[in-house]
């Protein structure tokens, strides 16, 4: 089914628990130096999944600060070398807290690790304010299947990057993708609150998932479906979702709110430039929550000055998507 096709109420979603991954993941190392073939593999397959890539030197950084965090909150022992769960429930919704700020940024812009990226998109890299910080407790969160896409007009101006920063073997509840599943559309159904899929448009065998290790990097396709997996082990899942995006050319943009009106809103750029973006019906608009979309006039009531708010905007400026932004 293609995009636009599947409307229909009665349907059964597809839970996260439905899913039954049937085979692994490819590596991709082998085409980091061809970036034609790897974006080929990326198409097609809807994924680029490369192992032990990244700085561990970096990654021990991440590790300790997430850690040192995970402490204080009571998830894990204090001097804990392995994030074995202490039982302590964890506060939920923390996701993008700037409690984790920094961490990303000083993972990706590790020079090792920028080389990375930059081999990934094909040109010099940098990294995109949206940010997710997983210590998911075993029977913790999970995240249903869904496309990025969907949620994210403009999403292809960027390319995520899932990070494991401790051991992430299949017990401890990591990705699971639709492989192939990316040039079908959106599969989500418009007419269910919410949209999600339903459980009868892919195929059981087109699930794949892995044993995840720190210094891999998981690129998905935004048309790619995916889920997390449940946490059957005794170990928190400790993981970061960010993006990275042409430093040449960045669509995703972030500033603090000088107005917000039902057609733009205008940001103080970092730079002290003040911008205007226009906004239309189109434009997906998620500022007060990271996962609802708002209408217009919901945004434009409550929008506050001085927020801080990312963009990501087309060839004409004009704003695709407005959320709020993590603190990287």
């Amino acid at each position: 089914m293609m995009a636009g096709v599947i409307s229909d109420p009665g349907t059964r979603p597809l839970k996260a628990e439905d899913v039954h991954p049937v085979q692994g993941l490819q590596s991709c190392n082998h085409l980091l130096d061809d970036h034609a073939a790897l974006m080929r593999f990326h198409d097609e397959e809807g994924y680029i999944f490369l192992r032990d890539v990244l700085s561990h030197e970096a990654l021990d950084q991440a590790r300790r600060e997430m850690f040192a965090i995970m402490e204080g909150f009571g998830l894990i022992e204090p001097g804990a070398t392995e994030p074995v769960w202490t039982g302590k429930p964890f506060p939920g919704g923390m996701e993008e807290s700037p409690i984790y700020s920094g961490i990303s940024r000083r993972l990706v812009e590790h020079p090792d690790n920028l080389a990375v990226m930059e081999k990934i998109l094909g040109e010099p890299a940098m990294m995109v304010p949206i940010v997710q910080y997983r210590n998911y407790p075993p029977g913790g969160s999970i995240t249903g299947p869904h496309q990025d896409g969907f949620f994210a007009q403009g999403v292809q101006s960027y390319k995520p990057a899932w990070m494991p920063i401790t051991r992430c073997e299949r017990e401890v509840g990591g990705l699971a993708i639709a492989v192939r599943q990316c040039n079908r559309g959106y599969l989500h159904d418009a007419a269910a609150t919410p949209p999600l899929i339903p459980d009868d448009v892919i195929p059981a065998d087109a699930w794949a998932t892995d044993d995840y290790f720190p210094g891999d990097v998981l690129v998905l396709n935004p048309f790619t479906p995916h889920c997390s997996l449940p946490n059957t082990s005794d170990r928190c899942r400790v993981t970061i979702d960010t993006r990275v995006q042409s430093a040449a050319d960045p669509r995703v943009l972030v500033g603090n709110v000088v107005e917000a009106r039902s057609d733009a809103i205008v940001l103080q750029m970092p730079d002290g430039e003040q911008r205007s973006f226009p906004v239309d019906q189109d434009t997906f608009i998620r500022i007060e929550s990271p996962g609802v979309r708002e209408s217009i006039d919901n945004y434009v009531e409550k929008t506050r000055v001085g927020a801080k708010v990312l963009v990501i905007i087309d060839e004409n400026s004009r704003a695709q998507t407005l959320r709020r932004a993590a603190e990287g």
